[in-house]
């Protein structure tokens, strides 16, 4: 598809995993880097919007960590450099009563996020105990903190992805969103899923950004494959569902491709 008014482009937004970097790899493309550095100086703005905190995406991202900034938590931080911009949080009495009602759910392993740190709950027999850790170490994919209440944790819980042993199926996920109704719930790949206020998101985080510039969806490009990238793939003019993607990105995306560098050649070459 050829891209029509790229001059109007002025932001980027792309997911990580799944889309820029495919699930179980741990190295970005190296072919990205020169690619975000080139629309810097074209004036183009590049951002991540993710899961993961934002620690862990300037890491990740390490050749052009600050030239770009970063979505994180699924939306619930905007930070450009090491400066937190904004926050959408949860209504804290709402998520620590959510977080009450599945603490005997041996399926279910929240891991918790907060502005400086991240919590897992680990607490009943000590066998249990060991077995919730070695599925933390295994599958936590950051540094954490044990605590065996979500009472020990005092900092504002801003964003929770949970760790499903067994993925629930689309009823068993319904049933929990219909009980929690302030809450999002969405997968975010794998055997994740991901737990957000209700109205925050990546697609609400970067309209957020949009008005700070005074940039509309005409300015806006984005890439994403699940369902935590519905918001922001029909948020933006050129909203593209790479190649794997699942169904339901597909159809809140204008637009199909088949990687993320691929398009950004292509918008260059028209600049």
């Amino acid at each position: 598809m050829k891209i029509q008014h790229p001059e109007q482009i002025k932001l980027i937004v792309s997911d990580i995993d799944g889309t820029i970097l495919p699930y179980n790899d741990k190295h970005i493309p190296e072919e990205i880097y020169p690619l975000i550095q080139q629309l810097h100086e074209k004036g183009i703005r590049f951002m991540i919007a993710s899961g993961r905190d934002a620690s862990g995406i300037r890491e990740l991202f390490h050749p052009v960590r600050d030239i770009i900034g970063y979505v994180a938590g699924n939306g619930t931080f905007y930070v450009e450099g090491k400066n937190i911009i904004f926050t959408q949080p949860f209504h804290q009495s709402y998520i620590r009563e959510f977080l009450d009602s599945i603490k005997d759910d041996s399926n279910l392993m929240p891991v918790i996020m907060t502005e400086g740190d991240y919590y897992i709950i680990i607490d009943g027999s000590e066998e249990s105990k060991e077995t919730q850790r070695m599925i933390a170490e295994k599958k936590a994919g950051v540094p954490y903190r044990e605590v065996r209440s979500v009472k020990d944790i005092e900092d504002v819980i801003c964003k929770l992805g949970i760790y499903q042993n067994r993925i629930l199926d689309a009823a068993e996920v319904q049933v929990l969103r219909d009980k929690w109704t302030e809450l999002e719930l969405v997968c975010g790949g794998g055997q994740w899923l991901d737990v957000t206020q209700k109205g925050s998101n990546k697609g609400t985080a970067i309209e957020k950004v949009l008005e700070i510039h005074h940039w509309g969806p005409e300015n806006l490009m984005t890439f994403g494959d699940n369902e935590n990238d519905l918001q922001m793939l029909s948020l933006a003019k050129y909203g593209y569902a790479v190649a794997g993607a699942a169904e339901c990105a597909k159809e809140a995306a204008s637009f199909q491709c088949d990687s993320v560098p691929e398009v950004l050649r292509d918008l260059l070459e028209l600049l």
